[in-house]
């Protein structure tokens, strides 16, 4: 056994781990004398387990050792030409050891690259005046993207000069005007004065609001702006979204068409042609559906929309609301509504979404009251709660214009 352990130490060094041990017994010429051995599975220390160790031949069950080696895989990378952890000799009994060591390996490594990004942090933001400084973190405590933040002040340092870095009026003066620039607005839906209808239609994923949001516009369009309103549903999947935009309908005292096939929207559109707004309702559309969403493709194909809106909820993750984006950028869609900023935890995902699919906001909803709870977008209001951060009920309380037409 020491003279084995002496191998093993050899090999992989003073600090490796023994992982298990087994006496064998080796025969001699035809199994008559028999020779002791010792076989020794081991690692090298921790720090260097590579990331891929595992033989391929194992697979254990998907538990928290899965997600780890998930975890690992997608935000880890080690160095080239890590020498492998666990010896040609290895057996299942190693296995439970060896996850757990990985399990342990991936949360020192998540520890550290916290570390490493808190410091790449500090090492940008260090030389920032105090000014300049609680711009940045009253961007981040309203949720805007860190990199976007940096990008937000390090403008605002080149444009103003070092010798106005410390009056806090001339860096909020500055931070405002590039926000609103980096906030577009399209403006209200445009009411064509004649030629048809206009055609607006509202995509999105599950749950983020888009009959409610239909029933808004429709309701303002219909009873404050009197407009001849005509609404379109395709979400044929859920029976409660047909009829509750069917009761909607009905006080506002609007037509309402069902379309289960793009040949049916065709005619629906085709009958509505006598109003002044068509207001399309599509169903949730899973970001990870492709099927779905090419389904919903079918229906645009047969009838253009004139007016295409995203409509995305406020109150979302950062990683969900890129992916949807992401997912949803096969439609020309240069318009997003946001809903639920009642309830998000800052505006600045507003500006993040805005950037990445360098779209423009149309309108935002702040509640579930029809017709009340929906405003449109302006860039002055929201660079001003991006800003001064505060409850959401800012927004509710009546900052930016009622929903009116164009």
């Amino acid at each position: 056994m020491a003279e084995a352990l002496a191998g093993v130490k050899r090999r992989f060094g003073a600090d490796a781990l023994i992982l298990s041990t087994r006496a064998l017994e080796k025969g001699g010429p035809f199994g008559i004398v028999g020779t002791p051995r010792v076989e020794i599975t081991a690692t090298r220390a921790l720090e260097r387990l590579p990331e891929a160790s595992a033989p391929a031949r194992v697979r254990p069950k998907r538990d928290a050792t899965q997600d780890a080696r998930e975890v690992g895989r997608g935000d880890f990378k080690r160095a080239d030409g890590a020498a492998s952890a666990v010896s040609e000799t290895s057996t299942s009994s190693a296995v439970p050891a060896h996850a757990d060591l990985l399990l342990s390996e991936v949360g020192s490594l998540r520890s550290l690259v916290s570390d490493l990004v808190q410091e790449t942090r500090l090492s940008r933001t260090r030389h920032l005046p105090g000014a300049l400084y609680d711009a940045y973190q009253q961007l981040l405590a309203n949720e805007v993207a860190e990199k976007l933040a940096l990008d937000i002040v390090d403008r605002v340092r080149q444009d103003l000069g070092a010798d106005r870095l410390h009056d806090r009026n001339a860096v909020r003066g500055r931070l405002a005007g590039l926000l609103q620039a980096m906030l577009p607005t399209s403006g209200p839906i445009r009411v064509r004065g004649g030629g048809g209808p206009a055609l607006i239609a509202l995509i999105g994923p599950t749950g983020v609001g888009k009959t409610t949001t239909v029933a808004k516009l429709a309701a303002n369009f219909r009873l404050r702006e009197q407009r001849r309103v005509g609404l379109i549903t395709l979400d044929t999947y859920r029976i409660a979204a047909v009829e509750q935009l069917r009761t909607y309908a009905q006080i506002i005292d609007v037509p309402l068409h069902v379309a289960n096939s793009p040949e049916q929207y065709k005619e629906a559109v085709a009958s509505l042609a006598d109003c002044e707004v068509v207001l399309v309702d599509t169903a949730g559309r899973s970001q990870r559906d492709s099927q779905k969403i090419a389904d919903l493709q079918g229906f645009f194909r047969a009838v253009n929309p004139d007016e295409l809106h995203l409509v995305l909820s406020g109150n979302a993750g950062a990683s969900v609301l890129n992916e949807t984006i992401e997912r949803f950028s096969v439609f020309a869609i240069d318009r997003m509504i946001f809903t639920k900023l009642d309830e998000a935890i800052g505006f600045g995902v507003i500006l993040n979404c805005l950037q990445k699919a360098n779209g423009k906001l149309s309108y935002v909803t702040t509640g579930q009251d029809v017709p009340d709870d929906i405003r449109v977008g302006e860039s002055k209001a929201l660079a001003g709660l991006i800003m001064r951060g505060g409850p959401a009920a800012r927004m509710a309380a009546g900052e930016g214009r009622p929903c009116r037409g164009g």
